[in-house]
């Protein structure tokens, strides 16, 4: 019989309750001193670039010179 299952042998609840805790207990405190033990984590504070209107209408107009201008819409009213 090996130690583990000898030492939850003839236990009563209460007992087994205590053995749970402390291994719980026991498990929590190693995960604070391992994440104690890490480095930081450096964060940037600033937003990432979002690009705006203006910027995708140049950007589009380089790639696709033939659509130069046509964000601009004529309504019928102002045709000719």
């Amino acid at each position: 019989m090996d130690f583990a299952s000898a030492y939850l042998f003839n236990k009563t609840p209460e007992e087994l309750r205590r053995v749970g805790a402390l291994g719980g207990r026991a498990r929590a405190r190693n995960l604070r001193l391992r994440k104690a033990r890490q480095a930081p984590v450096a964060r940037e504070l600033t937003c990432p670039h979002e690009e705006t209107a203006a910027e995708a209408i140049r950007r589009i107009d380089a790639l696709c010179p033939w659509l130069v201008g046509a964000e601009r819409c004529v309504s019928r009213g102002q045709r000719g």
